[in-house]
Order: C-alpha cells, then sequence, then structure tokens
C-alpha cells in the first residue's frame, strides 16, 4: 500500500458534501420549527425520541417521522440509513434525550420494555454513580455520533440548553450550551461544523415595554426575533463559518443557512477559495 492509496477524493468526503449541524436552546426557542424548513428537495428521516413536539413537522410530506425509545433503536436508524439512498437528511429531536437512552443502557434501565415495566413501578430512574458511568454514557453518544456522521447525508442535531457553573479565582463562571456530558459535548463540538445557540430576542418602539417584559410584565405590542448565534462568546458555547454566515442569523431557516455553507460564498459574494 502507498499514500496514494489512502487519498480520498473531495466529492467521498461526507464532511464537504453535506452538512453537520446543532442547534440548541431553551424550550419554545424554535428548534423543531427551525427544522421544518428544510426544503421539499430534500427527503428527511426525524428521528424523534419520545415527547417532543412533532406538530411543526407531522404534516410536511418529506419527512419521515421515526419515535425511538430506547438505545438498541439507534442501531435500526442507523442500519436503514447506511443501506438507502432515498433520505438525503436526517434531524435528531433532540440529541440531549439520546443521551438519556445512554444512561439508560449504561444503568440497565429500560423502562419502554412492556415486559419490564412492573419493574420499573417503584423505582426512581436511575443516573450513573460515578464519573465512570458519566464518561460511558458520553463515549456512547460520541462514538454513535461519528458513525452517523460518516453517512452521506445532511444531520441536524436540535439539542436542549444546560447552565454549567464553576468557581473561577475570578468568581463564579456560567457557561450556557447543550445539555450534554462533557464528553459527548466534546463529541459534538470536534466533529460539526455549526454549533449555534437559537434563542429569541425582544424588540418595540417602546423601550419601556421591552423592560416591562424582562420583569414580571405583559406587553401584548413586544415583538419576538428568533436568532441563531454562531460566534465566540465567553459564556455561550457556539461555533460556525462566521465569515459566510455573520454572527447572528436573524429568523434563520434552512435556506438561510445551508446553502451558503456548501456553496463556499462569504458575504460580501467573494469565493473565499
Amino acid at each position: 500500500m502507498t499514500i496514494s492509496d489512502l487519498f480520498v477524493p473531495a466529492e467521498r468526503m461526507p464532511g464537504l458534501t453535506h452538512v453537520r449541524m446543532g442547534i440548541y436552546g431553551p424550550n419554545g426557542a424554535g428548534k423543531t420549527t427551525f427544522a421544518s424548513t428544510i426544503p421539499a428537495s430534500e427527503r428527511v428521516l426525524y428521528v424523534s425520541i419520545d415527547d417532543e413536539n412533532l406538530r411543526p413537522v407531522s404534516k410536511l410530506k418529506h419527512y419521515r417521522v421515526v419515535k425511538i425509545r430506547d438505545w438498541k433503536h439507534i442501531w435500526t436508524v442507523y442500519d436503514w440509513l447506511r443501506n438507502q439512498k432515498a433520505v438525503t437528511t436526517v434531524v435528531w429531536d433532540t440529541w440531549s434525550r439520546v443521551q438519556d437512552l445512554a444512561v439508560g443502557q449504561v444503568c440497565n434501565y429500560h423502562p419502554s420494555d412492556p415486559a419490564l415495566l412492573s419493574k420499573y413501578v417503584d423505582n426512581i430512574p436511575k443516573n450513573p454513580h460515578d464519573w465512570r458511568g458519566w464518561g460511558q454514557v458520553g463515549a456512547l453518544c460520541s462514538e454513535w455520533q461519528r458513525n452517523f456522521n460518516v453517512l452521506p447525508v445532511n444531520i441536524l442535531y436540535l439539542m436542549q440548553e444546560q447552565d454549567r457553573q464553576s468557581e473561577t479565582e475570578f468568581g463564579t463562571v456560567t457557561r450556557t450550551g447543550p445539555r450534554l456530558t462533557p464528553e459527548a459535548l466534546k463529541g459534538i463540538r470536534d466533529s460539526l461544523e455549526i454549533l449555534g445557540r437559537l434563542y429569541v430576542s425582544l424588540s418595540s418602539d417602546d423601550p419601556a415595554a421591552v423592560t416591562l417584559e424582562r420583569g414580571d410584565g405583559i406587553d401584548p405590542n413586544v415583538k419576538e426575533t428568533r436568532r441563531l448565534f454562531i460566534g465566540q462568546h465567553d459564556r455561550f458555547i457556539a461555533k460556525g463559518p462566521t465569515h459566510i454566515l455573520d454572527r447572528v442569523i436573524t429568523d434563520p431557516t434552512w435556506e438561510r443557512v445551508v446553502p451558503p455553507i456548501l456553496n463556499g460564498v462569504v458575504r460580501d459574494g467573494h469565493d473565499p477559495r
């Protein structure tokens, strides 16, 4: 074997021909709504875990929804995807809940199995007792994320949001990112081209109305705007090609995010190559 045998043409690298993207945010920020903007030119496999909201995608004819409730279903999805050519995009809603399935696998806790339901009636859902167990959970998620990422499809990982606090010499520091274990989060940060925080910003012609909203009041004239942040920040975990998309994308949709990345055209219209 020579080095020439190891060369891989660009058209055979899924990371170049398809997008791998992660979006996290608080409940109600619009993660599932963003996923519903994937155009009809794509054929979408929408993987839902347990109780996610499916209304925005349930009637879209180019979507096929599957529900998984146990870690072993991950293999079922993967095995089907690697042997088919129809689906072009996969959405995970949410990858944070996939991690919960990994917790069940590590702790041998499978309440979705009808034969075991009576066993769990009086049991509190289990979590790993030490860092070794949580490390196994993160390793499982990262390993299977890598397996899916090598498939020739676009992948959108939706994730729930979590604040983490740590003590430093300057006081308490809060970082906001996806609800994942450190090991699983490392896999997400390393392998995705975009990791963005979806949030809602408030605006009004009356500044006092926004101040009221941020307190205990409600003003019907305040406007909500969805935004996706992909830049660098001391608090929010994010990454992305800001030279193409800018740091904040207002009213983000699939068409506003993915085609510019795949086409490689920067904001001023010049090809970065």
